[in-house]
Order: C-alpha cells, then sequence, then structure tokens
C-alpha cells in the first residue's frame, strides 16, 4: 500500500514533534521564552506585541507568516537572515502555494505543520532531518518552533517561526559531551 504525500507529511512531523520546553537550540528557546511572555494568561499572543527589540536574540532565525482565508494559503510576512541562508532564497511577501507549484514534497511538509499550528493553536517543537538537502550541507538537520500569533483567543491570524539548521542533530549530544565541546571551545556550557 503506498501512502499518499499528505500521510508521508504528516508521518515526517509527527516522528519529530515534541513539545517546546524541549528545544535544545539557545535561539529557538528565547524565541519560545519571548513567546510566552507576551502570551501571559492567553491561548497566544498578537501579531502586534512582537517587537524587534523583544526578538533581536532570535529575529535572524525567524519567520513570520500570515494566515490567509483561514488557512486556504500562508503568506510569508517576515525572513530572518539566517533563514534566507538555509533555504537559499528570499522569499519574503511569498506565498506557500507558489513553494507548493516548485517543490511539492517541501510544499507539504510546511502545509501540514502551518496547518497544525493553526488549527490546533498550539506551539509545538520540530526537529530532526531536512530531507531536501544533501548529505555534506551545513543545513541538513533542524530544530524549529512554531509559535501560534492571534488578535483573540479564537483563531490563530500568523505564526511565529523560530528555528535553527545545522549540520549535526546536537539535540542527540550527551549533556556530558556537550559541555566537553563547550569546555574545549571556551564556551559556557549551556544545559539541555
Amino acid at each position: 500500500m503506498s501512502s499518499s504525500p499528505a500521510s508521508a507529511a504528516q508521518h515526517t512531523i509527527d516522528a519529530g514533534m515534541t513539545a517546546v520546553c524541549e528545544a535544545k537550540s539557545s535561539s529557538v528557546k528565547a524565541g519560545t521564552k519571548y513567546w510566552q511572555s507576551l502570551r501571559g494568561q492567553r491561548r497566544f499572543p498578537g501579531r502586534d506585541a512582537l517587537t524587534l527589540r523583544g526578538m533581536a536574540a532570535f529575529l535572524p532565525h525567524s519567520v513570520i507568516i500570515g494566515v490567509i482565508d483561514n488557512g486556504a494559503d500562508y503568506e510569508f510576512r517576515y525572513v530572518g537572515d539566517a533563514q534566507r541562508q538555509a533555504f537559499k532564497a528570499y522569499f519574503k511577501g511569498m506565498r506557500l502555494t507558489q513553494i507548493e507549484a516548485v517543490a511539492p514534497e517541501f510544499g507539504e511538509l510546511l502545509r501540514v505543520a502551518y496547518e497544525l499550528s493553526r488549527s490546533t493553536g498550539a506551539p509545538f517543537l520540530l526537529r530532526g532531518e531536512a530531507p531536501y538537502e544533501p548529505i555534506d550541507s551545513q543545513h541538513r538537520f533542524h530544530e524549529s518552533a512554531f509559535l501560534p500569533l492571534g488578535a483573540g483567543d479564537a483563531a490563530v491570524d500568523h505564526l511565529l517561526i523560530v528555528g535553527v539548521q545545522v549540520p549535526d542533530p546536537f539535540w542527540k549530544i550527551s549533556d556530558d559531551r556537550r559541555k566537553d565541546l563547550a569546555s574545549r571551545l571556551g564556551l559556557p556550557a549551556a544545559s539541555a
């Protein structure tokens, strides 16, 4: 029995999904902490609450996406420098349907993740291998937080995505190994 692209995309999403509190990247952690601070007691914060000053620590790793017609399409409103470099494209102003037209499998992965965030209104973290990247790519693995935004608690009208792309899956490194690497590089030993 063959699976449809949608079910394959859903399987990929399900396999790499976890709670945002499990973030390992400092940029992704900063983004989720900022989102939580804006949210307060609400289900999710509004897009208008985001500020450049508040996002400074993770802005290069951010993408802000507008929800069009209740999820019929999605528009890239802001794309940080690190995201543009990782995807080798400047896609501000583009719509998801345009990506789906030229890269259907990748577009389907994005649609499943965006729709999950929009329809549930719940934040989540995805991490795993980027199947569209070559083996020796500096962007072969990713960790991305999908953070819903909305003017009220009833509907998501934007998505804030904070993500990093890396050559190795750092989240699989043990705490001892991470501390050893940090020590050898002269960096503070960030905890997992």
